[in-house]
């Protein structure tokens, strides 16, 4: 009816219900009927629809699903295969990886009525078997990590062998369970009441059984006897001599295996349980990787440890991803191999030892102080993440500079020295706005967790700022981590968040008065004699600890530096209220509050201490210089005077701040008047011409 697609769904139904029907009946039927019907009817089945179904116009929907249900023909055939071939002794060609250990861990073994026994003259065959058995050693993993194997059966096949077989033996079970030890050899630890010692041990030394019923009154079978007489038994059952030369021998079965789990990948890469096809990828990358086809293998395995990583499933990650190391190493992939090393580090702490994880962070250090070939920048953001300080944000004016703390966690094992150390901060409301990378200095080295590192912050625009990205170097390695921690212990669930965050650790404020220096005396000065001249010095919310004052006298205005200069506290509701008396200014100050006399040098003048954050009146002497001789006035010619005449400029600047980076500067007017005026007069004229005048001097 050209309807593979139905055919599909009905007889995969079919199958595992009628596999069902069939395990009820087990043991009536030939040994390992049931996982061979499977076989046989998934294969039929994948044949049949496949060569149907042609691609033409479907929907999107049933397309998927198409593929999807030969996806699961097939693995359902691969697991059924996999069991036939463990049965058989091809256990140790079968990669122990968690999809295949789940797989066979949950098939149950086949219930035969009685367990086969061992053909005549198959000795050659049980000691081929056994040697297999004996020279089985697991693949020695990189960095010598030690993991226990993932099981591949779900009981002991020695004993549930053995156990089909138990009521024909002379001994109760208890007996049978006690005279078969883990190697799979048969060795009496209990004695049956019915039998000598001596007769005991003839037989159990005696070799292979020669007839089904010579076997149980003599001993329990080897686990080499079990897989002859099983490969033995299945003969008689498998009628397709293609299935059965699937099974003939490691290599064929090796080559079946790849074909079904390619299968099953490939069909379900086109579906939409693509993640069953990534994880199928694993099983033929084990294949590529046992023959050296170490560049097919990493393709694969990346895959593989994208998926597990994206997931969070790190115990499976943990599994795959030492052989994508190994295979990158191989390969002499550093950038890749210098990944994996990072990803290991930054898996959960459990996974390895302290011994393999201190193995990992050895060669990160190794490959980063090599001549690398091709050295890129190393993401370790998995691995080193960062955080602001939990406290209210640091806060600086605008121009001004600041130390500002970053918390830094290290899930390296061991401490490790870092050549250099930077942190770039972004603008709060915009990601292309930010700072240069700020530097921290001279080499650091981090502790296992937590670390505090302090940046030296030059003067920023006005905003605020969140923290960007770490950047490093590790030897000749560049690093850049992207991690923001949430500043908690490294095995939180908050331990890392990839996402900007939204606290700012900095705001410069926008640029403000940060202090004002007002004249305390402008007029009403002597010309050419010392005069004290007061500055009103107020900080505005803003310390002034450590300034420098400079004051700059104009043309015609020396400062007499040979005095020293006074420097008052400043009360607005004191004496100082209103404008000083011009008095004030002609002998030095005096003030009830505090006093403190600093020098002067070349016109500068350092601030105590104690004047940083308070009001302070600032007298220091000058001398205006006027050189002229004062001309007298009469009503007949009055001297025009002009303001300008005893005008005298002073320019101040203060230099404040932690690093003396914030100014204010100031020019200021003083104005100075001669000491006395002459003004003359004609009080009398004689007759010959002689005129009588008057002068007038006035202070």
């Amino acid at each position: 009816m050209s309807r593979p697609v139905e055919v599909a769904a009905r007889g995969y139904a079919f199958v595992v219900s009628f596999s069902k029907t069939l395990a009820l009946h087990e043991n009536a039927l030939p040994f390992c009927f049931r996982e061979v019907w499977v076989i046989t009817a998934c294969l039929g089945l994948i044949k049949s629809t496949s060569t149907q179904y042609d691609g033409g116009v479907v929907a999107i929907d049933s397309e998927k699903e198409f593929y999807r249900l030969q996806g699961d023909l097939y693995s359902l055939c691969r697991a059924k295969f996999m069991r036939l071939a463990y049965l058989i002794g091809y256990g140790v060609e079968i990669e122990k990886s968690p999809v295949n250990s789940a797989s066979l861990s949950m098939l149950s073994w086949p219930k035969p009525a009685t367990w086969p026994s061992i053909p005549p003259d198959s000795s050659a065959e049980v000691m081929a078997k056994e040697k297999t058995i004996l020279q089985a050693k697991a693949r020695e993993k990189l960095f010598d990590i030690q993991r226990k194997p993932l099981p591949l059966e779900p009981s002991s096949l020695l004993r549930e062998a053995n156990r089909r077989r138990a009521f024909l033996s002379v001994g109760n079970l208890s007996e049978l369970y006690d005279s078969v030890d883990g190697s799979g050899l048969g060795a009496h630890s209990k004695l049956s009441p019915n039998k000598s010692s001596s007769n005991l041990m003839t037989r159990t030394m005696s070799g292979p059984a020669t007839s089904e019923t010579s076997l149980p009154v003599d001993r329990p079978m080897r686990l080499s006897e079990i897989h002859v007489a099983a490969e033995h038994a299945l003969k008689q059952t498998i009628s397709d001599p293609d299935f059965m030369t699937s099974l003939s021998s490691p290599e064929e079965f090796e080559s079946r295996y790849m074909e079904l789990t390619k299968g099953a990948a490939d069909n379900y890469h086109r579906s939409w349980w693509k993640r069953h096809g990534v994880v199928l990828d694993g099983e033929i990358a084990a294949i590529f990787f046992k023959h050296g086809n170490y560049d097919l293998a990493a393709k694969s395995y990346e895959k593989v440890c994208a998926l597990y990583s994206a997931e969070g499933w790190e115990e499976l990650l943990a599994d795959v991803l030492p052989d994508l190391a190994e295979c990158q190493k191989i390969l002499k992939d550093e950038a890749g191999y210098l990944a994996s090393c990072v990803k290991l580090l930054s898996l959960e702490s459990s996974l390895f030892s302290s011994k393999e994880r201190q193995a990992f962070q050895s060669e990160v250090v190794r490959l980063a102080h090599s001549e690398m070939r091709h050295p890129v920048p190393l993401d370790v953001s998995s691995l080193i993440t960062f955080a602001g300080n939990p406290a209210p944000p640091l806060e600086l004016c605008d121009g001004d500079p600041g130390t500002l703390s970053v918390a830094v966690w290290s899930g390296f094992p061991d401490d490790i020295t870092l050549e250099s150390l930077s942190l770039r901060l972004s603008a709060f409301s915009s990601a292309d706005e930010g700072l240069k990378a700020i530097r921290s200095t001279d080499a650091r080295v981090l502790v296992p967790g937590r670390n505090i590192i302090t940046f030296d912050i030059p003067p920023q625009k006005p905003g605020s700022y969140v923290l960007g990205a770490l950047t490093g170097q590790i030897g000749k390695l560049s690093f850049r981590s992207h991690g923001f921690s949430q500043d908690g212990p490294v095995d939180t669930d908050e331990f890392m968040s990839f996402e900007k965050p939204t606290r700012p650790v900095l705001k410069v404020r926008k640029p403000r008065a940060l202090v004002d220096i007002t004249p305390a005396v402008s007029s009403a000065l002597l010309m050419n004699e010392l005069q004290w001249i007061g500055l009103i010095v107020k900080p505005i919310d803003y310390s002034l600890k450590g300034g420098i004052l400079h004051i700059d006298a104009g043309a015609e205005l020396k400062i007499e530096e040979s005095q020293m200069i006074e420097i008052e506290s400043y009360r607005s509701d004191g004496e100082h209220s209103s404008p000083i008396d011009a008095s004030k200014v002609l002998s030095r100050p005096t003030d009830t509050g505090r006093v403190e006399k600093v020098p002067i040098e070349n016109g500068k003048i350092k601030l105590p201490d104690w004047a940083s954050d308070v009001t302070t009146l600032v007298w220091f002497p000058v001398r205006a210089i006027n050189d002229t001789v004062p001309k007298g006035t009469s009503p007949a010619s009055p001297q025009k005077h002009s303001i300008v005449d005893g005008m005298r400029m002073i320019a101040l600047k203060l230099e404040f701040g932690a690093f003396h980076n914030q100014i204010f500067e100031r020019t200021i007017a003083v104005h100075f008047t001669n000491p006395f005026h002459v003004s003359t007069r004609v009080v009398d004229k004689c007759n010959d011409g002689t005129l009588l005048l008057q002068g007038n001097i006035a202070f």
